[in-house]
């Protein structure tokens, strides 16, 4: 019998599905468009996901709490050279899922309400609200997903859902331009990620999780540890992909093309949450070489990022860049073993950046879409509520104690220290310094950020003439997000209503510390720390008996609760329910590596070590700030001046763009235009030439035809029908001229005769 708790994750799966479904085909035939089926469906799904995560965090308390349930849904019998095909789909829920699940929907149902108001008016309103359901969809189905591909199949429709938002102003050119950007460069990660699939499928043949780790730990991987690693790293492409790590970090900022309460939803619940997800989800199978590559990656993009965000000018791209460079903080995280406060930090991102982007959409809104920094200022008067928020959601982001940022990414940074330390520092210390300077350069991008907004005086009116009809938050027809004509820009700023304005104090809240912990300076003594431990395993190459630790401390690999929340013993053996759509309960074997438990220790170690360094980085970052855009000690425009090359490096990007344009697009433009000039040349000129041969041919054979088998036919015809016409002639039927013809041979005989006898 299919458990409560997964019959109840399938209806919260499904709400969102008949949210887009509805509205799709109905929503011009609806009171207000439909916008009350998408707001009261998420409600009601919110409000299950909160059932679950009452039931499985707060009752159970259990890190070892799981259920699962599958069926069989492809069976295609013995495929030759393939043996047994069977796909199976399923749902696992435990200590993740359950605060997963709880999370997309809240920010989602909070998305959905600001969306009321600052969508109001939009010509195609009812089709947002869609939208929004069927990426709610997407996300949910990645969440409780327990194998690989069923949760490639919500991964795409998460990457066509985000085309559908980012490009949902697709009269803009620029909407447009981003949507396919995004698109594509989610398919290259993609394509990894599918080629990792494939090498642990031709190993296990099965997609499920539980019966890949099982089969890795036993040793079942036939091929070398080095093949281990390469199906590792394939498969964080698709977190390269879709959390926009270096390098394919270039579609995210770009993102921000769509409505603001889209850019809310994809930077903190969805689309680059499922990234990192994915990556804590096959943490087990990830050899040391594949998370020395992770980690790299993780910090490269979390520095590079941050360098990026302190010059920008557009409040949503700051808050872009941001997302990338805690994004790489996440995967540094896992990178260095840090599990838990990676995931943690996930969380904890997803409440104060939804806070951060929601906040800059009332800024937006209020400023009648007026995206630069550079033409604001003074708005903490006119807009008090939108300004605390946004300053505890800022704090948070920045590491400031008393924050969740502030546990959750010190811990990644003590994990960061232990790591180096671990692996004998070197090279390895690159990572933490890195880790380090983002934070510093966060918490001064971030004081420019307030600053420029919030403080001083409105620079409206400083705005040069040229601009005031620019392209920000604009569509192709000269109006604004919402339909609005864009006029009155110099209007007075005004704070916007409850409906937007109360979803900002929600998510305010749970970026404070005592959501998460008691002891505002440790996140590890905290209930996520607890209920999320990071998985442990060995990893055993099979043919070469080499072990490969995997993990760190803490918790059971694929233990199972069963439904009286027992807790399972560390020895107990496996026990599947069998049949179709049966509820699993599995008591795993917890398999230990020693060298683990030293990161650990060695994390632990380094706790306080994080926060000192880490505090001096966020004071330091804060005051830079203050000395530059409080007291303006320096000058920013002359300091960019000074040091011009190094500021347009970081205003362009890296030049990222640039150089894709000029390298991965023009090479694609020129072999495109190879193959099409191959093709029109060679393999067109082939087919041609060969279609001309036998044309002639074709014309040869026809004259043959012609004058010579027909000539020949027709000569005979007309031979014969001559001669009979000649017979005829002879052949009266009378026998008087019978005799004169005899009478005639007789005579020419003898004529004949005698011209002989003469000669």
């Amino acid at each position: 019998m299919m458990h409560s708790l997964i019959q109840l994750s399938i209806v919260v799966l499904l709400l969102p599905l008949l949210s887009f479904v509805v509205l799709i085909f109905f929503n011009r035939r609806l009171p207000r468009m439909g916008d009350f089926v998408g707001v009261g469906l998420l409600g009601t799904a919110f409000s299950i996901a909160l059932y679950i995560f009452w039931t499985v965090v707060v009752q159970h308390y259990d890190p070892a709490y799981r259920i699962a349930w599958d069926f069989t849904w492809l069976d295609l019998g013995n495929v030759p050279g393939v043996g047994p095909l069977v796909v199976k789909m399923g749902i696992v829920i435990d200590n993740l899922t359950a605060i997963m699940l709880a999370m997309v929907t809240l920010i989602s149902l909070l998305v959905h309400l600001y969306s009321t108001g600052y969508m109001h008016g939009d010509k195609n309103y009812g089709r947002f609200f869609a939208f929004l359901g069927i990426f709610t969809f997407s996300m949910l189905g990645i969440v409780l997903s327990d194998n690989l591909f069923s949760i490639y199949m919500f991964w795409e429709l998460v990457g066509l859902s985000s085309y559908l938002l980012i490009g949902f102003y697709f009269e803009k050119d620029s909407a447009a331009d981003a949507q396919k950007k995004a698109f594509l460069t989610n398919r290259v990660g993609d394509i990894g990620m599918w080629l990792g699939i494939l090498i642990l499928y031709s190993q296990f043949h099965t997609f499920g999780y539980r019966e890949i780790f099982e089969n890795i730990a036993a040793g079942k991987f036939t091929l070398s540890n080095g093949w281990l690693t390469a199906a590792g790293i394939l498969l964080f492409f698709g977190c390269v992909g879709k959390s926009a790590q270096f390098p394919l970090h270039v579609w995210l900022p770009d993102a921000m093309e769509g409505p603001t309460p889209v850019s809310a939803l994809i930077h903190a619940a969805t689309m680059v949450a499922a990234g990192v997800y994915f990556v804590g989800r096959i943490f087990v199978i990830l050899t040391p070489d594949a998370l020395h590559y992770i980690a790299f990656i993780g910090a490269v993009t979390a520095f590079m990022s941050a360098t990026i965000a302190i010059t920008q000018h557009d409040i949503k791209r700051v808050l872009a860049y941001s997302t990338v460079s805690q994004l790489g903080y996440m995967v540094m995280g896992l990178g260095v073993g840090a599990y838990s406060a990676a995931l943690f930090h996930l969380l904890t991102h997803a409440f104060f950046k939804a806070c951060l982007f929601l906040g800059s959409g009332a800024i937006i809104h209020a400023m009648h879409h007026e995206q630069d920094m550079r033409w604001m200022g003074g708005l903490r008067k006119n807009m008090p509520w939108t300004f605390a928020t946004f300053s505890i959601a800022t704090l948070a982001l920045a590491g400031l104690p008393l924050t969740s940022g502030f546990m959750s990414k010190d811990a990644i940074l003590a994990g960061a220290l232990g790591f180096a330390s671990v692996e004998g520092g070197g090279i390895y210390y690159i990572i933490p310094v890195l880790g380090f300077a983002s934070a510093m350069m966060t918490a001064f991008y971030m004081g420019r950020q307030v600053w420029l907004v919030f403080f001083g005086e409105s620079r409206t009116h400083l705005k040069p003439a040229e601009e005031h009809h620019g392209d920000h938050g604009h569509d192709a027809h000269g109006h604004d997000d919402h339909g609005h004509d864009d006029h009155g820009s110099h209007h007075g700023v005004h704070e916007v209503g409850w409906i937007m304005r109360a979803p900002l104090v929600v998510l305010a809240t749970l970026s404070v510390f005592f959501v998460f912990s008691p002891d505002p300076l440790d996140g590890a003594k905290g209930w996520f720390m607890h209920l999320v431990p990071t998985p442990q395993t060995v990893v055993k190459t099979a043919g070469t008996h080499n072990e490969a630790s995997l993990g760190v401390t803490g918790g059971r690999l694929l233990a199972e609760a069963p439904t009286d929340a027992v807790k399972p013993d560390a020895g107990a053996h496996t026990e599947v329910a069998e049949g179709h759509g049966a509820a699993a309960k599995v008591h795993g074997p917890a398999f230990t590596d020693p060298r683990q438990a030293e990161l650990a220790h060695a994390m632990h170690a380094n706790h306080f070590m994080a926060i000192y360094l880490s505090s001096g980085m966020l004071a330091l970052g804060v005051g830079l700030a203050m000395v530059v855009y409080a007291f303006r000690a320096i000058d920013p425009e002359k300091t960019a001046q000074a040091i011009r090359p190094l500021y347009l490096y970081s205003f362009n990007k890296w030049y990222w763009d640039e150089i894709y344009d000029a390298t991965v697009i023009k090479g694609s433009m020129m072999i495109a235009k190879i193959l099409a000039w191959f093709d029109a040349n060679i393999v067109d000129g082939i087919v041609n030439g060969v279609a001309t041969i036998f044309r002639k041919v074709a014309f040869a054979n026809a004259g043959i035809d012609t004058y010579v088998v027909d000539g020949a036919v027709n000569f005979t015809a007309y031979f014969v029908q001559t001669t009979g016409a000649v017979m005829r002639k002879i052949q009266t039927g009378k026998v008087q001229t019978y005799l004169v013809m005899v009478m005639v041979a007789v005579l020419g005989y003898f004529a004949f005769y005698l011209v002989q006898l003469m000669k």
